[in-house]
Order: structure tokens, then C-alpha cells, then sequence
């Protein structure tokens, strides 16, 4: 990035095309519909815990929800496809073409990349952040009333504490660790590329401080997805379960 000021240099179009144009486009697509599919996985374990009067699947049929979700989250990522140009070089020593790719200004300095900025930011960022741990919050409150209900019919019941106790509630406490830790995750790991996002421009590029930034909250971005996906095999057997029937339909 210092180097070649995010500029690149190809001698084939397809490449360079594909770096200036559809690179971030693609791969914040990815991450946005990462983020999208967390909220509606929340949002259907709220529902099934808090309203269980409900009509379930809330979201909708499973298939439909996820290829409108990726549909749509990449119809919004478009305009990321202009952020950059490319521009046609002819080297002086032997003649041949080089591709280098810089920022678009005429389209990263008008009011409607501005306000889109913004918009992402709270669509992908601050919406999902607060509903995910919003919603988490809420269902370990009524879990937890419903665990204390159940607590005491079982003490009325005193020949079977031993056998049920252990068995009852060890759904609690995996419950409690998933949704805490995805939470927390989710928070510390997005909240940095918020930031970036909100302060990266042409000025800040040849700044060795903010590269480092700027690498590190993609690391951190990337993390959170992968090790969220763990996190809920490692505590929700009915994801485990999905998980392998997908895999032997798929070999």
C-alpha cells in the first residue's frame, strides 16, 4: 500500500479490471451478507424464545431468506464498483501497456457517495450491532425467567433434583456462552471497521499508522465470521446437526 499507493500495476486488463472494480465489491458484499444472515439467525432465535406463539419460520422459507439476503446485500454494495478507474500507461523503455487503478473523486466527491458512506455504515454496522446484542440480551432475561419457573416446579418435586438439575440446565449455560460471546465478538471485532470506513480517503493512505489500522480491522472482521461459525458449533447441537446434513447432501 505505501509503495504503490494502492495503485497496482498490470500488463493485463482482466486483472486490473478486477482489482479496481469488483475486489471490494465482492468481498464486502461476502462480509455484509455474513452480517445480514447473524441478524436474521437472532432474530429467528427471539422470536422462537420470547414469542413462541409465533408462526415459525418468522423470516420466511430458509432457502428464499438466504438468496434474497445475498441478492440484495450485493444490489447495495454496487456503487462500491466506481469507487476506482483505471487508466491506460504506455512504458518508455519497451512500449508495452500497463493498467494502474486510481480513486474515482469525481464520484467519491459527490453527496450521494457521501450519505451511501453513511448509510452502510448504518445498515451493516450500527443497526446490526444493537439488534444483536439487544436481542441477545432480551432472550437471556426471558431464558433465564423461564429457567427460574422451571427451578422452582422442580423443587416442589423433591425426589427429582438429582436426575433433572444437570440434564435442565445445561442448556442454559451453553445458551448464556453462545449468545455472550457472539455479542461481544460482534462488537469488537466490527466496530473497528466501522471506523475505517468512516475515515479511509487518498490523505491517510501514505500513513504507516493507518495502514496498520486499516490491516488489522480487516483481520479482525474476517475473525469474527470464522470464529463465529465455530462458536456456534462448538454450543448449538441443531446447528451441528444442519451443519452435517448439508455436507452429506452436498457430497
Amino acid at each position: 500500500m505505501l509503495v504503490h499507493k494502492d495503485r497496482g500495476q498490470w500488463q493485463e486488463f482482466g486483472p486490473a479490471f478486477y482489482t479496481a472494480h469488483l475486489e471490494l465489491f465482492l468481498g464486502n458484499g461476502c462480509l455484509g451478507v455474513g452480517v445480514m444472515m447473524l441478524l436474521i439467525l437472532t432474530i429467528e432465535r427471539y422470536v422462537s424464545v420470547c414469542h413462541p406463539s409465533f408462526t415459525r419460520p418468522v423470516m420466511g422459507p430458509p432457502g428464499l431468506t438466504v438468496f434474497l439476503t445475498t441478492v440484495l446485500t450485493f444490489i447495495i454494495y454496487l456503487p462500491s464498483v466506481f469507487r476506482g478507474e483505471l487508466i491506460k500507461c504506455i512504458l518508455q523503455n519497451d512500449g508495452n501497456f500497463v493498467y494502474f487503478r486510481r480513486d474515482n473523486n469525481v464520484f467519491l466527491r459527490t453527496i450521494f457517495y457521501s450519505i451511501y458512506k453513511v448509510m452502510l455504515e448504518v445498515i451493516f454496522k450500527l443497526i446490526p450491532t444493537v439488534l444483536i446484542a439487544g436481542l441477545n440480551l432480551r432472550i437471556m432475561m426471558v431464558y433465564r425467567k423461564t429457567c427460574e419457573r422451571r427451578r422452582k416446579m422442580i423443587l416442589t418435586r423433591a425426589s427429582y433434583i438429582k436426575d433433572e438439575d444437570p440434564r435442565k440446565f445445561a442448556e442454559e449455560r451453553r445458551l448464556f456462552l453462545l449468545l455472550g460471546s457472539t455479542s461481544i465478538l460482534f462488537l469488537a471485532c466490527v466496530s473497528p471497521m466501522a471506523i475505517l470506513h468512516m475515515t479511509i480517503a487518498s490523505e491517510v493512505l501514505p500513513i504507516f499508522s493507518f495502514q496498520v489500522f486499516r490491516a488489522l480491522a480487516n483481520l479482525l472482521e474476517l475473525t469474527n465470521y470464522s470464529i463465529t461459525f465455530y462458536i456456534y458449533c462448538l454450543f448449538s447441537e441443531d446447528f451441528r446437526n444442519t451443519l452435517m446434513r448439508t455436507r452429506f447432501i452436498y457430497l
